[in-house]
């Protein structure tokens, strides 16, 4: 419902990117983006304290560009009348809470969105970092599901570049021991100055590594233990994690 043309504003003020539009019996705000926690309700209604007056939310509705949400506030009735037991209060404290918090929310979709192409490498985070990922909409016990699930893919896959490995060097008469690390490696050793690591002893301790992660982290993740954490975490003891 329109004002009548006929009724002119008291004031017109701006609060923040809002414009405010007081009328006698009313007052429209012109919200450059939604309140989420305002809510028309028949019963229960939540008080809005505005300039030091008490309102209810009579009407919310899109507004017209550049504002997003149009709100109509009454004053709040003498007759008795069923609140809620908590309140909103309108001034430049909320609004500017409110516009950090949506941009808080933006910055953190941001985040998740370019998370999202290593969703099946984040299990393998420790559950300290696991945590921190929450707050992007990534649950632990999802993403450490998914890291199981990669880790066994790459104990097979070990094994098929192990088999092709051994059967090309056996028909070229040069034996060449390794797998998957070795297959995409353009040498034997991988140097650090002057030591020299074989690429077949890197490829072997990624072998161990799964074939001991593996079992244990999906035992406890089957028991929904909370417990399951990283790669390899299970082998350092919850206390000394906590540190």
């Amino acid at each position: 419902m329109e004002e009548p043309e006929d009724i002119e504003p008291t004031r017109l003020i701006q609060i923040g990117p809002d414009q405010v539009t007081m009328f006698e019996q009313e007052v429209v705000i012109e919200a450059k983006h939604e309140m989420p926690d305002w809510q028309v309700r028949e019963f229960k209604i939540i008080p809005i304290y505005f300039e030091d007056r008490k309102y209810f939310l009579a009407e919310k509705r899109q507004a017209q560009p550049p504002y997003a949400f149009r709100y109509r506030l009454k004053p709040w009735p003498e007759s008795h009348v069923e609140s809620a037991p908590f309140f909103h209060t309108y001034d430049a404290e909320a609004v500017a809470e409110r516009d950090l918090t949506r941009r808080s929310g933006q910055r953190e979709e941001l985040a998740r969105l370019a998370l999202m192409p290593l969703y099946p490498f984040l299990g393998f985070l420790w559950s300290g970092a696991q945590r921190k990922l929450i707050r992007f909409g990534f649950a632990p016990r999802s993403i450490t599901g998914a890291s199981i699930f990669v880790s066994f893919g790459l104990l097979l896959l070990q094994g098929a570049f192990a088999a092709v490995m051994m059967n090309v060097s056996a028909r070229a008469g040069n034996v060449m021991l390794g797998g998957l690390i070795r297959a995409f490696a353009a040498q034997d050793h991988f140097r650090i100055g002057p030591i020299a690591i074989p690429i077949a002893l890197l490829d072997s301790l990624m072998v161990l590594a799964l074939l001991a992660d593996v079992p244990v982290r999906y035992s406890n993740w089957l028991r929904e233990e909370d417990r399951e954490g990283g790669f390899l975490e299970w082998l350092v003891p919850r206390s000394l994690r906590k540190k």
